[in-house]
């Protein structure tokens, strides 16, 4: 897979999630601001930030990066839905494929203020308040690499830039205090 078809299979992986969340945003915010343009939005878009909503009653608009990684998982590990936060990108694992140097991941970088997480092909979706999920994420990785988070964490695949991915799981009591909704059919958590 070239760069370049690696880019366009991310971006329309990426549109599922954002179109989603455009159509439920419209329903229940009163503005919506679609920063989802790259060619329009780039300085915005280099911000880790999608779109930015308010309700008319509120100060301030909050802002929000969407991503299409929630999945469910059935195996004989676990049973249930999983999202990835993605801690750095290019791990230096597989350097001798990809020849990168390490970047941070959104999990670092992003701007945003809550972070949405979808699933493929649905209205299925969680999300969090960035600042307070980073806090956590960079608290317990800290802590070293025999500590839990980074034994929980691994390297993903060429699609996912080879990236140092962190799977949370939605019933990881660990998280849970974390996610300020779960707006998933038939989920009852």
């Amino acid at each position: 897979m070239t760069s370049t078809e690696l880019f366009e299979h991310q971006l329309r992986k990426g549109r599922e999630g954002e179109d989603a969340f455009r159509i439920m945003a419209n329903e229940h915010f009163d503005e919506v601001v679609d920063y989802t343009n790259y060619k329009m939005w780039k300085n915005v878009q280099s911000k880790g930030i999608d779109f930015a909503f308010k309700q008319r009653h509120w100060s301030d608009y909050i802002t929000c990066d969407v991503k299409t990684t929630m999945f469910y998982q059935d195996n004989n590990y676990h049973q249930g839905y999983v999202f990835n936060i993605e801690y750095e990108k290019w791990c230096e694992e597989k350097y001798n494929i990809h020849k990168k140097q390490i970047h941070p991941g959104w999990i670092q970088d992003s701007r945003a203020n809550r972070i949405y997480h979808y699933e493929r092909g649905t209205m299925n979706y969680v999300y969090y308040d960035l600042d307070e999920m980073r806090s956590m994420i960079f608290r317990e990785w800290d802590k070293g690499p025999n500590h839990w988070l980074q034994k929980l964490s691994y390297v993903g695949s060429v699609k996912s830039d080879y990236a140092r991915l962190i799977p949370i799981r939605l019933t990881d009591e660990r998280f849970k205090h974390l996610i300020r909704k779960v707006s998933i059919e038939g989920y009852d958590g």
